[in-house]
Protein backbone atom coordinates (compact mmCIF):
# COMPACT_ATOMS: atom_id res chain seq x y z
CA UNK A 1 0.00 0.00 0.00
CA UNK A 2 0.72 3.48 -0.06
CA UNK A 3 2.24 3.48 3.50
CA UNK A 4 4.94 0.89 2.63
CA UNK A 5 5.81 2.76 -0.19
CA UNK A 6 6.08 6.30 1.98
CA UNK A 7 7.84 4.48 4.64
CA UNK A 8 10.39 2.80 1.73
CA UNK A 9 11.22 6.06 -0.12
CA UNK A 10 11.26 7.77 3.27
CA UNK A 11 14.10 5.91 4.45
CA UNK A 12 16.18 5.51 0.37
CA UNK A 13 16.04 9.97 1.14
CA UNK A 14 17.38 9.26 4.50
CA UNK A 15 20.25 7.23 2.96
CA UNK A 16 20.78 9.16 -0.24
CA UNK A 17 20.05 12.56 0.54
CA UNK A 18 20.67 13.06 4.69
CA UNK A 19 17.37 14.19 4.43
CA UNK A 20 14.04 12.61 6.43
CA UNK A 21 10.49 13.73 4.57
CA UNK A 22 8.31 15.36 6.64
CA UNK A 23 4.83 14.07 7.36
CA UNK A 24 3.19 16.56 5.00
CA UNK A 25 5.49 15.50 2.34
CA UNK A 26 4.67 11.90 2.55
CA UNK A 27 0.84 12.82 2.31
CA UNK A 28 1.68 15.05 -0.60
CA UNK A 29 3.14 11.65 -1.85
CA UNK A 30 0.00 9.41 -0.52
CA UNK A 31 -2.17 12.36 -2.65
CA UNK A 32 -0.09 11.87 -5.96
CA UNK A 33 -0.22 8.42 -5.74
CA UNK A 34 -4.02 8.33 -5.34
CA UNK A 35 -4.26 10.78 -8.72
CA UNK A 36 -4.88 13.85 -6.69
CA UNK A 37 -3.15 17.40 -7.08
CA UNK A 38 -1.20 18.32 -3.73
CA UNK A 39 -0.86 21.83 -2.86
CA UNK A 40 2.47 22.65 -1.12
CA UNK A 41 3.72 25.81 0.12
CA UNK A 42 7.18 27.16 -1.30
CA UNK A 43 9.86 25.40 0.71
CA UNK A 44 7.56 22.76 1.89
CA UNK A 45 10.14 20.19 -0.19
CA UNK A 46 7.66 19.33 -3.52
CA UNK A 47 11.10 17.88 -5.49
CA UNK A 48 11.09 14.78 -2.32
CA UNK A 49 7.78 14.63 -2.58
CA UNK A 50 7.02 13.88 -6.04
CA UNK A 51 10.38 11.49 -5.74
CA UNK A 52 8.24 9.50 -3.47
CA UNK A 53 5.19 9.67 -5.64
CA UNK A 54 7.11 8.72 -8.91
CA UNK A 55 8.77 5.36 -7.08
CA UNK A 56 5.37 4.16 -5.89
CA UNK A 57 3.93 4.90 -9.32
CA UNK A 58 6.92 2.76 -10.86
CA UNK A 59 6.53 0.30 -8.05
CA UNK A 60 2.26 0.09 -8.90
CA UNK A 61 3.20 -0.61 -12.42
CA UNK A 62 2.02 2.74 -13.42
CA UNK A 63 5.35 3.60 -15.30
CA UNK A 64 7.48 5.29 -16.60
CA UNK A 65 6.79 8.37 -14.72
CA UNK A 66 7.26 12.13 -16.61
CA UNK A 67 8.00 14.51 -13.82
CA UNK A 68 7.13 17.69 -15.74
CA UNK A 69 8.80 21.05 -14.70
CA UNK A 70 8.11 24.57 -15.79
CA UNK A 71 12.10 24.77 -17.54
CA UNK A 72 14.94 22.59 -18.44
CA UNK A 73 16.69 24.10 -15.85
CA UNK A 74 14.66 22.65 -12.70
CA UNK A 75 14.35 19.28 -15.13
CA UNK A 76 18.22 18.96 -14.92
CA UNK A 77 18.71 20.12 -11.44
CA UNK A 78 16.02 17.75 -9.70
CA UNK A 79 16.84 14.69 -11.76
CA UNK A 80 20.81 15.23 -10.49
CA UNK A 81 19.35 15.98 -7.14
CA UNK A 82 17.05 13.16 -6.72
CA UNK A 83 19.23 10.65 -8.62
CA UNK A 84 20.41 8.83 -5.07
CA UNK A 85 17.17 8.23 -3.81
CA UNK A 86 16.30 6.66 -7.29
CA UNK A 87 19.32 4.94 -7.51
CA UNK A 88 18.64 3.03 -3.82
CA UNK A 89 15.33 2.38 -4.70
CA UNK A 90 16.09 0.23 -8.43
CA UNK A 91 14.98 2.82 -10.54
CA UNK A 92 16.74 4.83 -13.38
CA UNK A 93 16.15 8.19 -13.72
CA UNK A 94 16.79 10.69 -16.51
CA UNK A 95 16.12 14.25 -17.74
CA UNK A 96 15.43 16.09 -21.36
CA UNK A 97 16.24 19.69 -22.14
CA UNK A 98 16.42 21.94 -25.30
CA UNK A 99 19.72 20.57 -26.38
CA UNK A 100 19.27 17.06 -26.04
CA UNK A 101 19.28 15.17 -29.10
CA UNK A 102 17.20 12.39 -30.52
CA UNK A 103 19.13 9.96 -29.10
CA UNK A 104 19.55 11.31 -25.55
CA UNK A 105 16.04 12.21 -25.30
CA UNK A 106 15.54 8.59 -26.56
CA UNK A 107 17.68 7.10 -23.61
CA UNK A 108 16.00 9.80 -20.99
CA UNK A 109 12.51 8.74 -21.85
CA UNK A 110 13.72 4.98 -21.43
CA UNK A 111 14.19 5.53 -17.88
CA UNK A 112 11.93 4.33 -15.17
CA UNK A 113 11.69 8.30 -14.12
CA UNK A 114 12.09 11.43 -16.76
CA UNK A 115 12.19 15.16 -15.74
CA UNK A 116 11.49 17.41 -18.57
CA UNK A 117 9.80 20.51 -18.90
CA UNK A 118 6.13 20.81 -20.10
CA UNK A 119 7.43 22.46 -23.46
CA UNK A 120 9.64 19.82 -24.65
CA UNK A 121 7.64 16.89 -23.29
CA UNK A 122 4.83 18.39 -25.65
CA UNK A 123 6.87 19.05 -28.45
CA UNK A 124 8.26 15.64 -28.18
CA UNK A 125 4.87 14.27 -28.23
CA UNK A 126 3.94 15.99 -31.68
CA UNK A 127 7.19 15.16 -32.79
CA UNK A 128 6.27 11.67 -32.23
CA UNK A 129 3.16 11.79 -33.87
CA UNK A 130 4.85 12.88 -37.37
CA UNK A 131 7.60 10.13 -37.97
CA UNK A 132 7.26 7.54 -40.92
CA UNK A 133 9.23 5.29 -38.96
CA UNK A 134 7.34 3.94 -35.44
CA UNK A 135 11.72 3.34 -34.29
CA UNK A 136 12.33 6.88 -34.62
CA UNK A 137 9.79 8.06 -31.72
CA UNK A 138 11.54 9.35 -28.92
CA UNK A 139 9.10 8.72 -26.02
CA UNK A 140 7.81 5.30 -24.94
CA UNK A 141 4.49 4.75 -24.21
CA UNK A 142 2.73 7.54 -22.06
CA UNK A 143 1.05 6.44 -19.07
CA UNK A 144 1.89 8.41 -15.75
CA UNK A 145 2.89 12.53 -15.23
CA UNK A 146 3.36 14.23 -12.21
CA UNK A 147 3.11 18.01 -12.78
CA UNK A 148 5.37 20.22 -10.79
CA UNK A 149 3.88 23.10 -10.16
CA UNK A 150 0.76 22.32 -11.60
CA UNK A 151 -0.97 26.09 -11.34
CA UNK A 152 1.40 27.00 -13.88
CA UNK A 153 1.39 24.50 -16.32
CA UNK A 154 -1.84 23.68 -16.22
CA UNK A 155 -2.98 27.53 -16.24
CA UNK A 156 -0.12 30.11 -17.30
CA UNK A 157 1.25 27.86 -20.05
CA UNK A 158 -2.15 26.57 -21.12
CA UNK A 159 -2.80 29.68 -22.81
CA UNK A 160 0.13 29.52 -25.36
CA UNK A 161 -0.92 26.81 -28.13
CA UNK A 162 1.56 24.52 -29.44
CA UNK A 163 2.07 24.43 -33.52
CA UNK A 164 4.85 21.82 -34.78
CA UNK A 165 4.52 21.90 -38.69
CA UNK A 166 3.81 19.38 -41.01
CA UNK A 167 1.41 17.11 -42.58
CA UNK A 168 1.53 12.93 -42.08
CA UNK A 169 1.45 11.81 -45.79
CA UNK A 170 -1.49 9.87 -47.09
CA UNK A 171 -2.96 9.80 -43.43
CA UNK A 172 -5.68 11.91 -41.52
CA UNK A 173 -4.69 13.61 -38.61
CA UNK A 174 -7.42 11.80 -35.61
CA UNK A 175 -8.94 15.21 -34.81
CA UNK A 176 -10.80 15.51 -38.39
CA UNK A 177 -10.66 11.89 -38.92
CA UNK A 178 -12.87 11.91 -35.34
CA UNK A 179 -14.75 14.60 -37.03
CA UNK A 180 -15.65 12.90 -40.54
CA UNK A 181 -16.53 10.21 -37.87
CA UNK A 182 -19.08 12.25 -35.92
Amino acid sequence: GYEEICAIGREAARRGLDQRPYDVQLLGAMALLSGKVAEMATGEGKTLTATVAAYGHVRMGNGPVHVLTVNDYLARRDAQWMEPVYTLLGLTVGWVNEASTPQERREAYACDVTYVSVSEAGFDYLRDQLVTDIDDRVQPPLSTAIVDEADSILIDEARVPMVLAGAVAGEQDPVHAAAALV
